[in-house]
């Protein structure tokens, strides 16, 4: 009887001590804080074996505070970019940058033309329906993540 007591109580505190670890670890990676909210986020379909595609978003800063997207990864690319389409005397160029500066209280939109998602080196084929997970470092160390559907372009 006391054996069974104390089995029930080590139960009782591995469970708790479990939970206790599950919240700490989800508060510390939680997004739910985040002053940074992600809509309509997705990718444009590219012909097979093409080693980039174009990822598009828009980014909005609902806090008082000018906020850096710093960096952007995916399990699905080998590495994501930040660039920007500029026309200059009829030809475009792409600009690549280090950093996207979203002011206070602004929505900061990534879409064809402009500034937009490199995205290098798929890992596997992506087609229009598929989708993948991509997250976001701010400067507020800040970590949000947003799942793309992969979509055609539409023209």
């Amino acid at each position: 009887m006391i054996q069974n007591r104390i089995k029930h109580m080590r139960l009782l505190s591995f469970i708790s001590l479990f939970i206790i670890c599950a919240t700490f670890v989800y508060s510390c990676n939680s997004t739910s804080n985040s002053p940074i909210v992600i809509e309509n986020a997705w990718i444009r379909e590219a012909p097979p074996n093409a080693s980039a595609m174009a990822g598009y978003l828009k980014i909005n800063n609902t806090s008082d505070k000018h906020i850096i997207l710093h960096s952007a990864t995916s399990p699905a690319f080998k590495a994501i970019e930040f660039h920007r389409s500029v026309e200059k005397d009829g030809v475009y160029r792409m600009i690549p940058h280090l950093h996207l500066h979203i002011a206070a209280n602004s929505t900061f939109e990534l879409k064809p033309g402009d500034y937009h998602l490199m995205l290098f080196n798929p890992v596997e084929r992506l087609q229009d329906g598929d989708s993948v997970t991509l997250a976001l470092k701010f400067s507020d160390e800040h970590i949000v993540e947003t799942t793309m559907p992969v979509k055609k372009a539409q023209y």
